[in-house]
């Protein structure tokens, strides 16, 4: 019964108090002894973000310790199967997907894709992995916390590798983007997908490897698309022309009404006008850019290919 429902808040040490959605509503009677074992995952999970397996299904918790009366564990139901572009819940404009997977990012670069919490960032940021392995192969390597989306083994004749970062520390994410760039073969496309950059070394470390011919795909939390590259600025101050160097695309997601609405900035190279705005901090004349771009995207065109 429980993979019937989206999402799961398990009260713990009082599991009769537990909600579950589509909702809110109180956990149903019957679901109560399923619920137990899954309960008994959460409780065993190292980290406070994690995932958990139960009967097929795969679950991303959060332990939650901040609310008045104790602990609880916010699960989300993942998908069995990861989608792609062309199987978006809610599709994108044709011209933002055309610049996702456009063959001018082999040579590597930055993809960033970011919004609100719960905005479809993650299932977005997944797609393009799985649809660019599909198109032109190669080898994608993730590094979340967790790990939200079923991207590992074969896609194609595309592979990707999943992990999951160690611990929640600086440490940890710098460790896990140094296995990462150490563990990709020579020769073929790289992708490197970053759950969400959290820190300025995991910004520095994203930017070396874009540097280095690797796509990345990363996803962040931004109101817009200025605020986010401001965001992105600050955490990789001192190396903001390696920004302006390597970004390509940034995308912007609203989700309303259960559709997405998405803005992008484009930047087909490092000496493009929306780099050297970046690199000058010239960062709210972007505005003029991101609506220029707007424009061509509702009209089919995509501003990588101008």
């Amino acid at each position: 019964m429980l993979p019937s429902f989206s999402d799961i808040h398990l009260k713990a040490n009082d599991r009769d108090r537990s909600i579950v959605y589509p909702g809110p509503r109180p956990l149903p009677p019957e679901a109560l002894a399923e619920a137990g074992p899954l309960l008994a995952a959460c409780e065993a999970a190292p980290l406070d973000d994690f995932t958990v397996d139960m009967d097929g299904t795969t679950w991303r918790g959060r332990r939650d310790r901040q609310v008045v009366d104790g602990l609880w564990y916010r699960l989300r139901r993942m998908p069995a199967q990861a989608p792609t572009l062309d199987t978006l819940p809610s599709p994108l404009q044709p011209a933002h997907s055309d610049m996702l997977l456009s063959p001018a990012l082999l040579g590597g670069g930055l993809i960033y894709v970011c919004g609100a919490a719960g905005s479809g960032k993650t299932t977005t940021a997944s797609a393009t992995v799985v649809s660019r392995l599909h198109r032109f192969g190669g080898v994608a390597y993730t590094i979340e916390d967790p790990p939200e989306m079923p991207l590992n083994g074969w896609h194609g004749s595309g592979y990707c590798t999943q992990t999951c970062v160690a611990g929640e520390s600086a440490t940890d994410w710098a460790e896990s983007f140094r296995c990462a760039l150490r563990s990709q073969p020579a020769a073929t496309h790289q992708i490197l997908f970053v759950g969400e950059i959290r820190n300025a070394d995991s910004a520095l470390a994203m930017l070396r490897a874009a540097s280095n011919g690797f796509l990345v795909i990363a996803t962040g939390f931004g109101t817009d698309i200025v605020s986010a590259v401001d965001a992105l600025t600050r955490l990789t101050s001192g190396a903001v022309s390696g920004l302006a160097n390597m970004l390509r695309l940034v995308l912007h997601q609203r989700l309303i009404g259960g559709r997405v609405i998405s803005s992008s900035l484009a930047s087909a190279s490092g000496s493009s006008p929306v780099a050297a705005r970046i690199r000058g901090g010239h960062l709210a004349h972007l505005a003029s850019d991101i609506e220029y771009q707007d424009i061509l995207a509702s009209k089919g065109t995509s501003a990588l290919a101008i």
